[in-house]
């Protein structure tokens, strides 16, 4: 049939009109049933016949991002942003999360202090950037000093950890690492000690639980966080990247946001996932699914300038006003003693 379009053709290959949107289509039907290894292909694909549209590239971002290829996900960020394609504030925010991912601080610093001297960061978006900025000077300035006071193994090996001292993220981090690689016998009680107390950082308590469950810890042990106390056995603990009611709440957040916005969509979900680390091993109370799932919606919208109201976002999870503010209280909490971590 002629329609007066003329096919595509590639070598000895003809593409027929409509295939790039039948390959976006199908590579992001893939995207939201997260099977990564049959999107990716399609998205490529689909670019390669249309290599300026936005939604094969945004669809690619954040399966590349899913997927965990973070240093393909940084590349194609860049090319959009070099390239103008897409909204260029939003493909830069996920640029500069990936920078933070990847450590790559003195990069975040130089950007952001670009775009506030350039004055393009929204003026709803301002204080997310601010503190982006000021966590990653911090992590610049504890990396310097990390590598002026930094011990090996070998030179505390034996003796006590003092995990109390232990007060900055990327130092606990450094130090849940090296122990991974070395007989945690020695200091099994020592860090119980840390684990039962009130004083205990959650976010360190979630990487010594790993460090113990990566170990095959099969004994019973007492954790307390935000006033809760549980007794778990860590080799029987689910990675908290597994755990049912966070898959469950992302996955009902992205029933209506991952192809509507996909970038909004991004942004909530590893909202999400660090409270989840934050919170491990303990569960959310017992409010319906949804109702965590709108608050997280909302407290996105609110961070990522998205204009759904909460009469809106309450019509379209189907919650009760009450439960959706008690689910928000909560999330606000946690999200106050995260960013003082920072």
């Amino acid at each position: 049939m002629d329609n007066g379009k003329p096919l595509k053709k590639d070598d000895n290959i003809i593409y027929f009109p409509g295939l790039e949107k039948r390959l976006l289509e199908k590579g992001l039907e893939n995207l939201h049933r997260k099977n990564y290894d049959e999107a990716i292909p399609l998205l490529e694909s689909a670019i390669d016949l249309e290599p300026m549209n936005n939604d094969s590239h945004v669809g690619l971002l954040l399966a590349y991002f899913d997927a965990g290829m973070v240093e393909h996900a940084m590349n194609l960020a860049k090319e959009m942003i070099q390239d103008g394609i897409g909204n260029d504030f939003e493909t830069m925010n996920i640029y500069i999360m990936l920078l933070v991912q990847t450590h790559k601080y003195s990069e975040v610093v130089a950007i952001i202090e670009e775009l506030l001297s350039e004055s393009n960061i929204p003026e709803e978006k301002l204080e997310h950037f601010q503190r982006l900025l000021q966590f990653s000077q911090k992590m610049i300035d504890n990396q310097m000093e990390m590598e002026m006071k930094k011990t090996t193994i070998a030179e505390w090996t034996g003796q006590e950890l003092n995990l109390f001292d232990y007060q900055d993220p990327q130092a606990q981090m450094v130090l849940a690492a090296d122990l991974n690689h070395l007989n945690i016998q020695p200091y099994l009680e020592e860090m119980a000690e840390y684990l039962q107390s009130k004083e205990g950082d959650p976010f360190f308590k979630t990487l010594i639980l790993n460090v113990l469950k990566e170990h095959q810890h099969h004994k019973p042990i007492e954790i307390q966080k935000f006033g809760k106390e549980i007794t778990i056995i860590p080799e029987q603990l689910h990675p908290v990247t597994k755990d049912p009611q966070l898959m469950r709440i992302i996955e009902v957040i992205g029933e209506k946001l991952e192809h509507e916005d996909p970038v909004l969509y991004g942004n909530i979900k590893s909202l999400v996932e660090r409270q989840f680390f934050f919170i491990y091993p303990f569960p959310l109370d017992s409010l319906a699914i949804s109702a965590w799932a709108a608050a997280f919606h909302a407290l996105g919208n609110e961070y990522f300038g998205n204009t759904h109201t909460k009469s809106e976002l309450l019509g379209e999870y189907q919650v009760v006003e009450a439960d959706m503010n008690k689910a928000d209280s909560f999330i606000r909490m946690i999200e106050e003693i995260s960013y003082r971590n920072l």
